[in-house]
């Protein structure tokens, strides 16, 4: 399976006034700290003028962080960029632990924002239409193929897929488990 463009987004609880531009000043102490293991950190982007949009982004040679607000539900999206070795299974949960890694660390800022991340479920986000077009055989394939990567993290846990997006979207579906798992742990 060649597919190496492609995210997981953590959704966020929110509680009252969330706005993303408060935590520019957080991506830039990531850059400067060099906080992200193996990432090249470049540069802050604010897109939170856009509805529907990407919100802030941090951008990375490998890969972007984005506070993602796309169908107005907000919350941290990691989109990989570059070529990781091994099998897909590896690969996903690489993807997934550096998204709850940037939760984990959204959740303990420094500024007077308190952010809380469902970690029950997340969106698989897929992009690069040449290896993974968005048609039902697709679909299906990627929610065999990521039930095994979760089950190789998760042994025993059960899934539900919902959310499948739209045959003119990328291919995306959501995530949730329905037994006690908390993925930010």
């Amino acid at each position: 399976m060649k597919l190496q463009k492609f995210g997981v987004k953590l959704f966020l609880e929110v509680n009252g006034n969330y706005s993303c531009k408060e935590f520019i000043p957080v991506f830039h102490t990531w850059i400067q700290d060099k906080l992200i293991e193996d990432h090249l950190l470049l540069d802050v982007a604010d897109y939170s003028h856009i509805p529907d949009g990407p919100g802030v982004m941090l951008i990375a040679h490998e890969g972007s962080f984005s506070l993602d607000q796309e169908k107005y539900k907000p919350g941290i999206m990691y989109m990989r960029k570059t070529k990781m070795e091994g099998d897909f299974k590896n690969r996903f949960n690489q993807v997934l632990s550096i998204t709850t890694e940037a939760a984990n660390r959204l959740q303990n800022n420094d500024i007077t924002n308190d952010v809380n991340f469902i970690s029950d479920s997340f969106r698989f986000i897929a992009n690069d239409r040449l290896y993974a077009d968005n048609t039902r055989d697709n679909q299906n394939f990627y929610k065999k193929e990521i039930q095994k990567a979760i089950n190789s993290k998760y042994p025993d846990s059960k899934v539900e897929i919902d959310d499948v997006s739209d045959k003119q979207e990328r291919l995306a579906f959501t995530i949730r488990f329905s037994d006690e798992i908390n993925i930010l742990e």
